[in-house]
Parts: structure tokens; sequence; C-alpha cells
């Protein structure tokens, strides 16, 4: 059993002994405190992540695309092949996050901050990217961007 706390000092009680590779589809973590947990693999379909804090947690290869993730916190966390296509992250902070071979594509970034994060193979074919910090993010030569958008412009370092 794993007891999950939400800032509004709610808990509520999940029957798993793991959150590695869990169907989370639709499920409403909106202000989840999600700090320090593995979700490896795990499917988030449809879920409410808005506010939610996942402070170095691990959330690689994790299913995320068409949610909510709107002022979230993922300083820290990893979430190397994770698929976000076509979810809404404005204002998240991704800082000193590690996004190598993310799927960002058709999302919304905007204000996201970026600052830090590791973008190698990452598509960020996404709007919003121009309203972003990204100082001291890295990025490669397999790293997608729209075309309109020069990384050099903002800080980005080329690894």
């Amino acid at each position: 059993m794993i007891t999950v706390r939400f800032e509004t000092g709610e808990c509520v009680e999940f029957p798993f002994e793991s959150f590695i590779g869990a169907d989370l589809k639709g499920v409403n973590f909106h202000r989840a405190i999600l700090e320090y947990m593995d979700f490896s693999g795990a499917d988030f379909t449809g879920a409410d992540l808005r506010n939610s804090i996942f402070y170095f947690s691990i959330l690689n290869n994790a299913k995320m695309n068409g949610v909510p993730l709107v002022n979230a916190i993922l300083t820290g966390s990893k979430m190397r092949g994770v698929d976000l296509a076509g979810s809404l992250l404005m204002y998240s902070d991704f800082s000193k996050t590690d996004l190598t071979l993310a799927d960002l594509r058709d999302t919304n970034v905007q204000g996201a901050d970026f600052r830090g994060a590791e973008l190698c193979g990452a598509n960020l074919n996404a709007s919003g990217l121009n309203k972003c910090k990204f100082e001291g993010a890295l990025y490669s030569s397999e790293t997608v961007w729209p075309g309109s958008f020069n990384p050099d412009d903002y800080g980005l370092l080329y690894r």
C-alpha cells in the first residue's frame, strides 16, 4: 500500500507495492506530493497532474502524453524517454531534470524552466519555447527544435 499526500492535507492510499509500471490512468494527482518516488514505465494517460510536486522522482519511459502538467515541479527528476507529447506544461519547473530522449512534441511549454536540464535527443518541437528559461541546459545534434528556434540564442549548451 502506498500513501500519497496532497498539499491540501488530504491523503490517498493506492493498492500498489510500487508505482513502477503502474496503471495510473485518469487519477487525480492535482497538488499531489510525489517526491523521491519511482514511476518508471507508469501510465498517466488522462491523469490530472496540475501543481503536482515530483522533486527528484524517476519517471523514465512513463506515458504522460496529453496530460495537464501545468505549474508542476519536477526539479532534479529523471525523465529519460518520457512521452509528454500533446501535454500542457506551462510554467512547470524542469530545472536540472534529465529529459534525454523525451518526447515533447506538440506541447505548450510557455514559461517553463529548463535551466540545467539534459535535453539531448529530446523532441522539443513545442510551442512557447521562446518564453522559457534554458540557461545551462544541454542539447545535442539529435535534439529536435521547431524550425524558427535557435538554442544558442537562449543560453543552451551544445554537448
